[in-house]
C-alpha cells in the first residue's frame, strides 16, 4: 500500500519521508489524480502516529494509494468535524486514527457518534465493532455521498499508563526487541525518553518483522485492512 500526502509541506510529509530514507522504506507516492484514490487516513495526534501507519502500510501487500493527511491546528475527536471537507472528489472511505488518552472507551464512541450525527445526512449505521472496542467501523451517508469511516483509537490494556495512546504499542515493541524502558506513568513521556538512536533502531526492527507487526498494532493493522477493498459507492 502507498501513501499520498495531501499536503507535502507539511510536517506530517516531512516525518514519514525522513524515516523512509532512514529505514529505506519506500512508501510514499509523490502525484497521483484525485480519481486515483478513493481512501483516506486522517492522523488525529500527528507523530509518531505518522510513522506507525507508514510502517503498517510498507507491510500491507494491498496494490492500493491511500491518501494521509493531518489536519493543522486540529487533535482528538476535533478531526470529525472535517469529515465533509474530505468527501470531496471521490473520497469514499476515512480511517481515523486518534489516541484514547485518559477517556474512557464508551464515551469516546459517545461523542464520535455525535458529532457523526451531525455531519451525516441519514442515520448513522455500526457495520462492525470489534469486542476490545478499540475498532469501529460506521456507514454514513453525507449528503448525496455514501461513506465509510474506520475509527481507530490507539492504546493496550497490558500498557500500564495513565493515558493510552500510540506510544503504547512502541514500548511493547521496545520490551519485544529487548529495549528497556524502565518504569512510567505516562507512555507517551516513556517513549520520549528513549534516546533517538534506540527509537530508530525499534522502527527498523518494525520495518524487518512482518508478523510482529499484526500483534503490536493489531486495531491499526486490522483497521488499515477495511482499506485494501475498493469502495463499491
Amino acid at each position: 500500500m502507498k501513501l499520498y500526502t495531501l499536503d507535502p509541506s507539511n510536517r506530517l510529509a516531512t516525518n514519514i519521508a525522513r524515516i523512509s530514507k532512514k529505514i529505506k522504506m519506500n512508501v510514499l507516492i509523490e502525484y497521483v489524480k484525485p480519481r486515483d484514490f478513493d481512501t483516506l487516513v486522517v492522523i488525529g495526534d500527528g507523530t509518531p502516529d505518522d510513522i506507525a501507519v507508514s510502517i503498517i502500510a510498507f507491510h500491507s501487500e494491498a496494490d492500493k494509494i491511500v491518501g494521509i493527511v493531518k489536519p493543522p491546528g486540529i487533535t482528538g475527536l476535533g478531526v470529525i468535524d472535517l469529515i465533509p471537507r474530505y468527501l470531496k472528489g471521490n473520497i469514499h472511505k476515512i480511517l481515523v486514527l486518534l489516541d484514547q488518552e485518559d477517556n474512557i472507551l464508551s464515551e469516546i464512541h459517545e461523542i464520535l457518534q455525535k458529532r457523526l450525527q451531525k455531519v451525516a445526512t441519514r442515520e448513522l449505521e455500526i457495520i462492525e465493532e470489534k469486542t476490545e472496542k478499540r475498532l469501529r467501523v460506521y456507514n454514513g451517508k453525507y449528503g448525496g455521498k455514501e461513506f465509510e469511516l474506520i475509527l481507530v483509537i490507539n492504546g493496550l490494556d497490558e500498557i500500564r499508563t495513565d493515558q493510552h495512546t500510540i506510544e503504547d504499542h512502541l514500548l511493547k515493541a521496545a520490551e519485544m526487541f529487548s529495549i528497556d524502558v524502565g518504569d512510567f506513568e505516562k507512555s507517551k513521556k516513556a517513549w520520549q525518553a528513549i534516546i533517538p538512536e534506540r527509537q530508530l533502531k525499534i522502527f527498523k526492527e518494525l520495518k524487518a518483522k512482518r508478523k510482529l507487526v499484526g500483534t503490536i498494532f493489531p486495531q491499526q493493522v486490522e483497521g488499515c485492512e477495511y482499506l485494501k477493498s475498493k469502495s463499491v459507492y
